[in-house]
C-alpha cells in the first residue's frame, strides 16, 4: 500500500494568513502534473474497476461498506466539531440502516443527514447537470435539525473568514471567504465549469472542492458539504466505487498540510500541489479497500460453474434456473440448481417463489433500507 510522504508539501505554504478569495479567470489554471500523476490516476480508475468484481457474501458487503460510511462520516464531521467516537459513529449507522429506533441529538442527527444524503439521496439530489438549488439543498440536507450557525440551506449574508484548526489544536484565521454578494454568480459559474471541464474526474473534482471551500457560501457547514459534494462528483464523473474507500481520513490525515494547501492554492492559483496530496490520498484509501475487498472475496472458494453464475448475478436483477443455464450451457439443469442453493445458503443470492418458477437475486444488504429511505426522509 501507497506509503505517505508528507514532507515532500510542507515547502507549499502561503507567504501569510489569513488569505483571501480571488476570482479565477480560468479554473485549475496551469497545472503542472507530470507522469506521476497519471500513473496514480491510472492505478485508481483501475482498482476502481476491480472492486465491481468481487463477490462478497451479503453480510461482509454489508460490514465494508458501514464501516467505509462510517469512517468517512466520522473523519468529516470530527474536523467541525462532532464530539462523537467512530464507534458511535458505526453504530448510528446500524441502527439507522436496521431501522432501530434512534435518540436524535445534534450529533446523531448529523450522522444520519450524511447517510441519507450519500446513501439514497444520492441519485435524488445530485443528477448532473448541478445548480445553486443543489448545492443548497445538499447543505440543507446535511445540516438540518442540527446544530449550525445560520439556516441550513441559506448562503450567508456576512462577509467571513474562516477559522481553521491546526492538528496541535491551535485556531488560526486561514482565510477570509468570497464577499456574500459575490457568492451566487462564482457559484454558478463554477457549476456551469463542472459541465466543460477539459480534465479527468480527479482533477475536476478536486479543483471543484477548493474552489467551493474558497467561496464558502454558508454561515457554517461549509467543510461538510464541501467534502460530500466532492466525493459525489468523483462519483459521478467516473470513480464509482470511491464510497467504499475510507478517503476522508486519508485526505484530512495532516490538518495543518489540508489547510495549508488549500490556502497556498488560494494565493498562489497553483493548483498542482493540492491535487497531487489528494491523489496520494484516494490511491492509499482505493489500495485498502482492494485489500479488504480480496480478503473476503467469495469467489476464492469457487468452483468455475458456481464463479460465473454468481458474476452473472450481480449484473441482472430476478433470474431463473433457465437463464442461470442460459450462463453456464455446458452444465446440467440439476447441477445449476445445486449451484444455485449453494449460493444462497453462502448469503450471496435471495430466492423467492416455489420449485416451478422460483427466482434469484444478488443479495443486496441494504434493499430494505432503501426502500424505506426511498418512502420517507431522514
Amino acid at each position: 500500500m501507497l506509503e505517505f510522504n508528507n514532507s515532500k508539501y510542507e515547502r507549499y505554504k502561503p507567504s501569510g494568513y489569513p488569505t483571501h478569495y480571488k476570482r479565477k479567470e480560468r479554473l485549475g489554471g496551469d497545472l503542472k502534473l507530470g507522469m506521476e500523476y497519471r500513473e496514480i490516476f491510472n492505478k485508481i480508475s483501475e482498482i476502481d474497476r476491480k472492486l465491481n468484481d468481487f463477490v462478497l457474501r451479503s453480510k461482509d458487503y454489508y460490514d465494508l461498506v458501514r464501516d467505509a460510511y462510517a469512517s468517512n462520516i466520522h473523519e468529516s464531521v470530527s474536523l467541525e466539531g462532532n464530539p462523537l467516537s467512530l464507534a458511535q459513529v458505526r453504530r448510528s449507522s446500524d441502527d439507522y440502516f436496521k431501522g432501530t429506533p434512534i435518540v436524535r441529538t445534534g450529533p446523531v442527527q448529523e450522522i444520519i443527514n450524511h447517510l441519507y444524503s450519500n446513501f439514497e439521496g444520492f441519485d435524488r439530489m445530485f443528477k448532473l447537470p448541478w445548480t445553486i438549488e443543489t448545492v443548497k439543498n445538499t447543505h440543507f440536507f446535511l445540516t438540518e435539525k442540527t446544530d449550525i450557525e445560520g439556516v441550513p440551506g441559506e448562503f450567508r449574508t456576512r462577509e467571513l473568514t474562516i477559522i481553521a484548526e491546526d492538528d496541535s489544536g491551535e485556531k488560526f484565521d486561514a482565510m477570509n471567504a468570497s464577499h456574500p454578494g459575490n457568492i451566487e454568480n462564482e457559484l454558478k459559474k463554477l457549476l456551469e465549469w463542472i459541465s466543460s471541464s477539459p480534465y479527468d474526474a480527479l482533477i475536476t473534482s478536486a479543483v471543484f472542492f477548493h474552489e467551493f471551500e474558497s467561496i464558502h457560501p454558508f454561515s457554517d457547514g461549509n467543510g461538510r458539504t464541501g467534502r460530500t459534494l466532492f466525493q459525489v462528483l468523483l462519483q459521478k464523473l467516473g470513480l464509482k466505487n470511491c464510497k467504499l474507500c475510507k478517503f476522508e481520513g486519508s485526505i484530512l490525515r495532516s490538518h495543518d498540510l489540508y489547510y495549508q494547501l488549500l490556502s497556498y492554492t488560494d494565493e498562489t492559483l497553483d493548483y498542482s500541489p493540492l491535487i497531487m496530496y489528494i491523489a496520494e490520498a484516494l490511491l492509499h484509501a482505493y489500495s485498502g479497500a482492494l485489500k479488504e475487498f480480496r480478503e473476503k472475496d467469495a469467489l476464492n472458494v469457487m468452483d468455475e460453474t458456481t464463479r460465473t453464475i454468481a458474476k452473472g448475478s450481480k449484473i441482472s436483477s430476478w433470474f431463473s434456473i433457465a437463464d442461470a443455464c442460459a450462463w453456464v450451457p455446458s452444465v446440467k439443469r440439476q447441477t445449476v440448481r445445486n449451484k444455485l442453493n449453494f449460493l444462497v445458503d453462502e448469503d450471496i443470492l435471495e430466492e423467492k417463489g416455489n420449485t416451478a418458477s422460483k427466482r434469484y437475486k444478488f443479495k443486496d444488504p441494504f434493499s430494505d433500507v432503501k426502500e424505506k429511505m426511498r418512502n420517507s426522509h431522514v
